[in-house]
């Protein structure tokens, strides 16, 4: 009986993945569910997990013991990358470690667009550097492996930028430059993940994951004013100004500042990084990598948008 491990199911894109691995997992194998704190997941959403028969563990990436106390006997196993930026490569060396010394044959990372990018990692933008150097250990590793590539979430949108508007006088700063990027659903990333680890796919491949179409931030803003009932401007700024803005208002500079008295939650490189990527045309292209693993298209802007109106 197959053993698969899907780890980080205390987080947006592996709850995701958790609750479609019961949906497709064959009936002959076993899933193991892992977080750092399983007390942290609602407990109706754990009992359904349970119910539907999957098993949940404490474990966490800093821990290799940890790890290996459910790694033990998989098949494959999934990584996750975190919110630890600059330690992101240790928690994988951790990962590689555990996987190995427990026989596990295939890893599955969730890695970023970019992360490909030949230019040495100080020269690269913010976000796709971990991920470049996790990529590389695994490929190093020996183990088989499934990479996909994720482009921004869409959900960035409503959860990032959208509690700043307000703030920022009823506009959206934007430091994408009027390109079109290819922005992709959380859900459908974490659908893909799960597929993945499920065996769907070819080993030692990368995928890139992506929404349906390419579209502008500005694109984005003029249809939820529309349905809204309200209107603000969509302004373009260039990443000194942006930055500029941001700094005198006392955004982080690291993910580990003070947000509590700012509605922007993603730290200077991140917000900057975010706009840089769709700006230098990191994004442009689609594929069709979560239609040809789940069966579903990907949702759409409108799709996503429209999920979260309440917030807008």
């Amino acid at each position: 009986m197959p053993k698969y491990v899907l780890t980080g199911v205390g987080g947006n894109i592996g709850s995701i993945a958790a609750s479609y691995a019961l949906e497709i997992v064959p009936s002959d194998s076993t899933l193991v569910f892992t977080t750092s704190n399983p007390d942290k997941i609602p407990k109706e959403t754990r009992q359904s997990w349970i119910e539907k028969g999957a098993t949940i563990s404490a474990a966490s990436y800093d821990n290799v013991e940890s790890l290996k106390s459910v790694f033990a006997g998989a098949e494959a196993v999934t990584l996750i990358s975190t919110w630890a930026f600059g330690r992101r490569h240790e928690q994988a060396h951790n990962v590689i470690d555990a996987a190995k010394q427990c026989g596990v044959r295939r890893i599955c990372y969730t890695s970023f667009v970019g992360a490909d990018d030949p230019a040495p990692t100080p020269e690269m933008p913010f976000l796709p550097r971990d991920h470049k150097q996790t990529e590389a250990l695994i490929r190093a590793s020996g183990l088989e492996y499934t990479i996909q590539r994720d482009f921004l979430y869409l959900d960035n949108i409503p959860n990032f930028f959208a509690p700043s508007w307000k703030f920022c006088g009823n506009r959206w700063l934007s430091n994408s430059g009027g390109v079109p990027g290819a922005y992709v659903a959380r859900e459908d990333c974490g659908r893909v993940l799960a597929a993945l680890l499920l065996g769907r796919g070819e080993t030692n491949t990368i995928y890139t994951v992506t929404g349906p179409e390419a579209v502008t931030d500005e694109q984005i803003f003029q249809w939820i004013c529309s349905h809204v009932g309200d209107q603000g401007q969509f302004v373009t700024v260039s990443d000194e100004e942006m930055k500029d803005y941001w700094l005198k208002r006392g955004l982080p500079t690291t993910v580990s500042g003070d947000f509590s008295q700012i509605p922007m939650k993603l730290c200077i490189d991140d917000l900057l990084c975010c706009g840089e990527m769709v700006a230098r045309g990191y994004m442009a292209k689609t594929s069709n990598t979560v239609e040809a693993l789940t069966g579903r298209k990907p949702l759409s802007y409108k799709d996503v948008m429209a999920k979260h109106k309440g917030v807008f």
